[in-house]
């Protein structure tokens, strides 16, 4: 089956290209590169070269112009979608804060499809409109400069065929001449007499060659003076629009580029004002709210007790019977990893992680907090002899004079002091969708809220009464997560749990 060449448009320089030959100096040792000096040559290539070339251009910039139209018609589109989007009715029947942050997020909506609206009025008339005024200039330049010389150039090439047509006419008849001469020194009667016939009708032929060849050649030469001129006259001119279009290119490409990068800090800017308004929305805060507001009482009414008349005078009935409700709540939720306020200390380890980056862009992994090295390393395998992590040194907690209550802090105190090792590389982390199933909540009469759970990894014995032990394998619900690296938590081991000891180091556990 054979193989079609590929067809090159009109505007394509890929038909001119040709293999250079490393030896051959084309500019014969010049170092101008100005198209003036640039597109002579033998032969044709070089018009051919430069016309293809404006042509090109030309056609680029049109293209150009069809992209910041349809890029003007996404926005407004996109632009016209979200403001539809932002009328949506959302939370019209919610209160407090989260009523506010879903307000706030229309409202941001709203001045997103207004950013993008007026980015694509930026397309359009920054845009759009200075490349279609740009591609204009092109087109006026075909049309009364490039045009005529095309004629021109067309005409020299007819006029150089004309030339070539009589001198090979002239040439011919030189070598007949020179033929019949040749053949009319050896030749004698009627045969030299048909030879001199020829060569006579031969010499009168070439005359009228000869003054056509005369004739064409000077034409030639007359229009080759112009066309040299107009040649260069017009190089320049290429050479001025196509420097003045690459600078506009360069320019208006950065301008979508900058008008690109306003929109997406806006967007962003929208995105942190939603970020803000949900800081503000505490779940907790909000139920309390609506209890205060729309609650009807802890009042329970019973119906008053029926005491028959056993024949007697029948007796009314007596008031209700009011008790009020002191249940205590049953919790059964499981605190997601996407829990607000663990994405909240996250956030904070992120700018932790920020602020210690080592000079090549890579976080330094023992200055990062004790959670966000719980969080965010990748489970690994921890080798058999793995030897357990240094925990800091006791410190003599004798009572004094003082109250419990001043010990136990001073206490505290002197243990945060001490430096906190680092986490060990190991374990296992949990994530949402992960075939190992969360452990169950702490029972209700605890109080506190969980915000995530961790499994021990190495057995831990307490210094302090605050301090509770544990083992390796242990189940503990955390409940706070100071900076200092000692958290708060409890053993779901109900057997093991003491009241009133919560603290443990968070470099021996792991995310359950």
């Amino acid at each position: 089956m054979a193989v079609r060449a590929p067809q090159h448009s009109a505007t394509s320089l890929a038909r001119y290209a040709t293999a250079k030959q490393p030896d051959v100096d084309l500019f014969n040792g010049s170092k101008s590169r100005d198209y003036c000096n640039s597109f002579w040559g033998l032969g044709d290539a070089g018009p051919n070269i430069m016309f293809a070339r404006m042509r090109g251009a030309s056609k680029t910039t049109d293209e150009l112009r069809n992209f910041w139209n349809e890029r003007y018609v996404i926005e407004e589109e996109y632009a016209n979608r979200l403001a539809k989007l932002a009328k949506a009715p959302i939370g019209g029947d919610e209160i407090g804060e989260l009523r506010n942050s879903l307000d706030t997020l229309r409202i941001e909506t709203e001045k997103q499809a207004q950013s993008h609206l007026e980015l694509a009025n930026q397309i359009r008339l920054d845009l759009e409109g200075p490349t279609a005024e740009f591609h204009q200039k092109q087109i006026n330049h075909r049309r009364t400069v490039q045009a005529p010389l095309e004629r021109k150039f067309k005409e020299r090439q007819v006029q150089e065929s004309y030339v070539k047509k009589s001198r090979e006419k002239y040439e011919a008849d030189c070598l007949r001449i020179n033929s019949y001469t040749q053949q009319a020194t050896y030749m004698q009667g009627t045969d030299l007499q048909k030879v001199q016939q020829k060569l006579q009708r031969t010499k009168q032929t070439m005359q009228g060659n000869e003054r056509d060849f005369a004739k064409f050649t000077k034409e030639l030469m007359d229009t080759i003076k112009v066309w040299e001129k107009e040649w260069k006259d017009f190089c320049d001119s290429c050479q001025d629009l196509e420097e003045e279009r690459l600078d506009f290119m360069k320019d208006i490409l950065w301008a979508y580029a900058n008008d690109i990068s306003t929109i997406c800090v806006a967007d962003d800017q929208s995105c942190e004002r939603i970020r803000t308004a949900l800081d503000q929305l505490e779940p907790e805060k909000d139920v309390e709210n609506f209890v205060n507001e729309y609650g009807t009482g802890n009042s329970i009414a019973l119906p008053a007790e029926f005491t028959p008349s056993n024949g007697m005078e029948p007796q009314l009935p007596g008031s209700p019977i009011i008790r009020t409700a002191e249940h205590q709540r049953v919790t059964r939720r499981v605190v997601p990893a996407y829990h607000s306020e663990a994405a909240a200390m996250g956030r904070q380890d992120l700018e932790d992680v920020n602020a210690h980056k080592k000079p090549n862009g890579d976080a330094t992994y023992d200055d990062v907090s004790p959670y966000y090295r719980n969080q965010a390393s990748p489970p690994q395998t921890s080798p058999p002899n793995q030897p357990i992590p240094p925990v800091p040194e006791p410190v003599n907690h004798a009572p004094a004079a003082s109250s419990s209550q001043n010990t136990s802090s001073s206490a505290k105190d002197n243990r945060i002091s001490q430096p906190l090792p680092v986490l060990p590389q190991g374990g296992s982390t949990w994530a949402p969708g992960r075939s190992q199933t969360p452990p169950p909540p702490l029972p209700a009469q605890t109080g506190n809220r969980i915000l995530f759970y961790v499994k021990a990894l190495y057995d831990y014995t307490a210094t302090i009464e605050e301090e509770f032990d544990f083992q390796a394998g242990d189940v503990i619900a955390v409940t706070a997560t100071p900076d200092d690296g000692w958290w708060s938590g409890e053993l779901l081991d109900e057997a093991r749990r003491v009241e009133g000891r919560n603290v443990f180091p968070s470099n021996f556990v792991c995310l359950f």
